[in-house]
């Protein structure tokens, strides 16, 4: 951790990352990522005890939306099972802004090992029909 907290921003992140070192490198790459390649606004660092870990929120300028990121590495195995536990345990969280993100979706940042990011969307049962997507005709 010696090493990111070199960077002028580790401040903004440096009590989260102390808090869930095993995680602290992703929290700062996707925070980095949200902040300055991506130039989300309004955007903070929420602890979730339960997860053990934190989630990052913020508002894409680009088009408008909030998102509420939840930091993982490729390699972690993911199932269904593992997906409701994460919204059943943001449920039990004490912020009310992880609460509120588990009520309908959170976006994970996947990681991969030479650092690429790519964000998914992760809801809470069966997503939502596009907007912009016609419905399937019979």
């Amino acid at each position: 951790m010696q090493v990111l907290a070199q960077h002028p921003k580790f401040q903004d992140v440096e009590v989260e990352c102390s808090m869930f070192p095993d995680h602290a490198e992703q929290l700062f790459q996707v925070y980095l990522d949200l902040t300055e390649a991506k130039g989300f606004e309004n955007v903070s660092v929420i602890q979730a005890p339960l997860l053990g870990r934190c989630l990052i929120e913020g508002k894409n300028v680009d088009n408008g939306n909030d998102y509420t990121v939840l930091p993982v590495l490729v390699t972690e195995t993911w199932s269904l099972e593992k997906m409701q536990d994460v919204f059943l345990s943001l449920d039990k969280e004490q912020d009310l802004r992880l609460k509120t993100a588990a009520s309908f979706k959170i976006t994970l940042a996947l990681i991969a090992a030479d650092s690429t990011l790519t964000y998914v969307n992760l809801y809470r049962g069966v997503p939502p029909e596009p907007k912009d997507t016609p419905p399937i005709s019979t």
